[in-house]
């Protein structure tokens, strides 16, 4: 199936990045490189743009569209780890950040990925299928137990 998306609030997000074309813009949500598209258009050679999306079908299809763009960089990781992703890359600031958070339409409509509610199948919802535990495992084998080894993070 292709990897098929519709960018929400497009002009909006563009538009309130104010992007500067020598500018640096992460997009830490990237699926199908929507809003990094146009980001990427109004780039000049100096600018630089990071699309990071820890699901791999949202890798290979924001590879595929932003092949032209030699500003782009795309990293495979979750956007909780951004500031760590972009200062191994040497950067320290940034000029905008784009999260479009939520399940993709990809995501939705691809019964295998067990997001849907239109197709009897698995309870998956991983959004990176590199992680083990399915929605399936968490609901049926967790207890209220189990909760109580969770760690959150401090802010």
């Amino acid at each position: 199936m292709e990897f098929k998306h519709k960018s929400v609030l497009l002009e909006e997000t563009i538009e309130g990045l104010d992007i500067k074309p020598d500018g640096i813009y992460v997009d830490g949500t990237l699926g199908g490189a929507g809003h990094a598209g146009e980001v990427c258009r109004k780039l000049s050679a100096k600018g630089r743009f990071i699309g990071i999306d820890q699901d791999q079908d949202a890798i290979i299809a924001a590879s595929e569209r932003l092949a032209p763009y030699k500003q782009a960089t795309i990293i495979r990781s979750n956007y909780c780890y951004m500031a760590n992703e972009l200062h191994s890359l040497g950067i320290q600031k940034v000029n905008g950040i784009v999260l479009d958070l939520g399940v993709s339409s990809y995501q939705l409509d691809t019964a295998s990925r067990g997001f849907t509610y239109n197709v009897d199948t698995a309870l998956d919802m991983r959004m990176d299928q590199r992680q083990e535990m399915t929605a399936k495992d968490l609901v049926n084998t967790y207890s209220a137990v189990s909760y109580t080894h969770l760690t959150l993070p401090t802010t």
